[in-house]
């Protein structure tokens, strides 16, 4: 395994702008949840290519890099899994191996490159995907990982296309909303959030993608609505 990296950006491939807007991010996301013991946060936007993955990897980078945090992610994403293959983690056995009974939950936390940040990736395709993320076996084995560390990270699937998050919201202590610049649309960002807000989810923020230097320096956040930019009201 390479070498634990524990200083420096949290990406070599990010700019400077970007790091720290991740890391504005990871404060954001500690004060908004005031609670003792495990945060656990979900991941999620309106449909797919919105850089939800991303964002959940490199918050949960920010969020490893303090002193003594320990991080799990967990690909919840069973239908599109993609958690494995950007962090290039062997994803043999996972969350649905040890969901089915077919092996200890000892086996399926990878450890990454970085210090104090692990991984369960998905382990196979399942064809009852939100069976298995509503079963005990699930919600058993959140009361064990909470026990180990700060925070634990869910990628989930896209609110608008499945119904697979709704189990994960009573397991969690907030959502963090992805969206991208000039692409998601007001209509499915006001369905997605009104699911999980009929849901009893909190809604700990918004975080944009894919918005360019230029507009970040003027503070500009932007939705797609009829294919131009607006600016809107929602900051990440």
């Amino acid at each position: 395994m390479a070498k634990k990296k524990t200083n420096g950006e949290i990406s070599k491939a990010l700019k400077f702008q970007t790091t720290e807007a991740y890391k504005k991010a990871r404060t954001n996301i500690v004060y908004s949840i005031v609670k003792k013991g495990c945060k656990k946060i979900i991941f999620t936007s309106s449909f797919k290519s919105e850089g939800k993955t991303t964002t959940a990897l490199n918050v949960a980078i920010a969020l490893s890099q303090q002193v003594g945090t320990k991080v799990l992610v967990i690909d919840c994403d069973l239908r599109r899994p993609t958690v494995h293959t950007v962090m290039e983690l062997d994803s043999k056995k996972g969350l649905v191996n040890h969901l089915n009974d077919e092996c200890g939950l000892e086996e399926i936390i990878t450890k990454s490159d970085y210090e104090n940040l692990d991984f369960i990736t998905f382990g196979a395709i399942p064809p009852n995907p939100s069976e298995l993320l509503a079963s005990e076996t699930m919600a058993d084995m959140i009361g064990k990982l909470e026990r180990v560390y700060d925070y634990i990270i869910f990628d989930t699937p896209p609110v608008n296309m499945v119904v697979d998050i709704v189990p994960l919201i009573s397991l969690s202590d907030g959502i963090v909303f992805v969206v991208k610049n000039n692409d998601t649309t007001y209509p499915e960002f006001n369905r997605g959030i009104d699911l999980l807000k009929r849901n009893n989810g909190k809604i700990l923020g918004i975080i944009i993608n894919g918005i360019p230097t230029t507009e970040t320096k003027k503070g500009g956040y932007y939705l797609s609505k009829t294919g131009k930019k607006k600016r809107n009201t929602y900051y990440g």
